[in-house]
């Protein structure tokens, strides 16, 4: 005899919206262990209620953890809930209608898909927009009047989610609205099983090769996502596309490791008097001051203290990307110059630079600062499109001023890599004033012409890729690869903050007689000692 669980929901919600939400798991045929796996779901139905979705928490359920988990020992079983299922009256006609969406399951667990997906380990959101591309139509296409009534937010709340008494529930509900979606959802079973055969693999591994090694949920692809972009991304044959070129350059890209230089720097001793200090450096003096005149140079930071010779920094470098998005660049420029901007800023990220990517048109879009932790909008990336037209005097000029701001604000170098085609027309006295506040790298994909804009001598590096490195696959990606290794490679960086010290004094003096004391000076190795009389 089975024995259930007392209701965790309060009496005053079991006609709430959670409550029948929890009613419905009666009719799921998908069963696991844990039992986070009610609080996964309803993760998935609030970001499905976000983009407008609202359906039955079985079929999330379901479907999301056949996306989510493998099939067998430690993952999910396929069977129906026969002891609820008994304690419910279903209709003569609803029987046969579960065991149709039974074998609708069974279909989508072989699915290859369905298998890769699982060994992906994806985060909720993910989950949740798979679930929109797989269920979006059958919603919309499900006319039931009653079908959004008292939707709110259900609550991820263990306590309140698990040792649930799903039939007990179901008494407290008219379910001829569930009846009538289980017969809707029989009779969409094969647009069902469709949409999860075109998911784009390919798209979800790129995403998953985003993710920061440190981050965890939300935060794995830069914080809060937006559904959107990621919906978009995922139903689109140009972003698919994309997605592939970059899988194709992302591998060669990866070997790129994190390099450190040591330092050296006197720890004894005192280098200058200065403002700023540790109590242990104040100088004694200051102590003579009477308390109040103290306690004001305090507020005011005007004590003194010595200061030791410090760690030298780095001068801080800026990435700026920039990808023309407007209608020219669309097909192959597009695939091309999204997938290699993906490539580029991850192997910018991993040499520990700070990125800003920016699409441009008839104006500049909004700014997207990837900080050293590689939080990568991807999404965003795949499926920006624009409907604007072409201004690029405007929007070089607008650069001009903002790097010219930088310049002298921030006191940073400035990197600029250019993506756009054959006819961005530009002012060459507009490019010779801008090169003078950052270093101009530009690639020229697809030029319709043999003429190219007037600008393109003045750039400090320039590529051109034709139509001839495209006409294959292995070719395209090699071209493209030495353009990211020549971006790396070309690009002004400051010398690694290394130095080395010798023991051996006359060993010091030969390093020294060795090292160049201007710019541009050759080395020049010190005389042989004359020998002694």
């Amino acid at each position: 005899m089975l024995a259930f669980f007392a209701v965790p929901i309060p009496p005053d919600k079991r006609r709430s919206f959670l409550a029948r939400q929890l009613a419905t798991m009666a009719l799921s045929h998908v069963q696991v262990d844990t039992p986070m796996a009610n609080v996964r779901a309803a993760a998935w139905a609030n970001s499905l209620a976000r983009m407008g979705v609202h359906l039955p928490l079985f079929v999330v359920h379901d479907i999301g953890v056949m996306l989510s988990m493998t099939r067998g020992t430690g993952g999910y079983t396929l069977r129906g809930r026969e002891a609820q299922l008994a304690r419910i009256s279903l209709p003569a006609a609803t029987r046969p209608q579960l065991e149709q969406y039974r074998k609708l399951l069974e279909n989508i667990a072989v699915s290859e898909v369905t298998e890769r997906l699982a060994g992906l380990r994806l985060r909720d959101e993910m989950i949740a927009v798979l679930l929109s591309r797989i269920l979006g139509d059958t919603y919309n296409r499900w006319r039931d009047r009653s079908k959004t009534a008292g939707v709110e937010v259900l609550p991820l709340d263990l306590g309140i989610l698990s040792d649930v008494d799903y039939a007990d529930h179901f008494r407290d509900f008219d379910p001829r609205s569930l009846w009538g979606f289980v017969e809707h959802l029989v009779t969409q079973s094969m647009h069902i099983y469709t949409q999860v055969e075109l998911i784009d693999l390919d798209t979800v591994r790129l995403l998953g090769l985003f993710k920061e090694d440190s981050a965890s949920g939300s935060e794995a692809l830069g914080g809060a996502i937006d559904l959107v972009d990621l919906f978009a991304a995922l139903g689109s044959p140009e972003a698919n596309d994309v997605a592939n070129f970059s899988l194709d350059l992302l591998p060669s890209v990866l070997e790129t490791r994190r390099t450190t230089g040591s330092q050296t720097f006197a720890v004894d001793g005192y280098a200058s008097i200065e403002r700023k200090g540790n109590i242990d450096s104040l100088v004694l003096s200051e102590l003579a001051y009477d308390r109040e005149i103290f306690e004001q140079k305090v507020v005011d930071s005007e004590l003194l203290y010595y200061g030791r010779e410090k760690q030298r920094e780095e001068e801080r470098r800026l990435q700026y990307l920039l990808i023309d998005c407007s209608a020219s660049m669309r097909g192959q420029r597009q695939v091309f110059a999204r997938g290699l901007a993906l490539a580029l800023i991850k192997k910018l990220t991993l040499e520990g630079d700070e990125i800003w990517v920016r699409f441009f048109d008839s104006r500049l879009h909004e700014t997207i600062k990837i900080g050293r932790s590689g939080q990568v909008p991807v999404p965003y990336l795949l499926s920006f499109r624009s409907e604007r037209g072409r201004n690029y005097s405007k929007v070089f000029r607008q650069l001009l001023v903002e790097t010219t701001r930088i310049r002298r604000e921030q006191k940073r170098r400035v990197v600029m890599y250019v993506i756009t085609h054959g006819q961005c027309h530009v002012e060459p006295e507009l490019i010779s004033a801008l090169k003078q506040q950052a270093f101009l790298y530009g690639i020229i994909v697809l030029p319709s012409s043999d003429h190219l804009p007037e600008f393109v001598p003045l750039l400090d590096r320039q590529q051109i890729v034709g139509a001839e490195a495209l006409t294959s696959r292995a070719e395209r990606q090699r071209q493209a690869l030495n353009i990211i290794d020549d971006a790396t490679r070309s690009t002004p960086r400051k010398p690694a903050p290394t130095q080395t010290v010798s023991n051996d004094p006359h060993q010091s003096r030969k390093m020294g007689a060795m090292t160049p004391k201007q710019p541009g000076e050759s080395l020049r190795m010190p005389a042989p000692p004359k020998s002694e009389p």
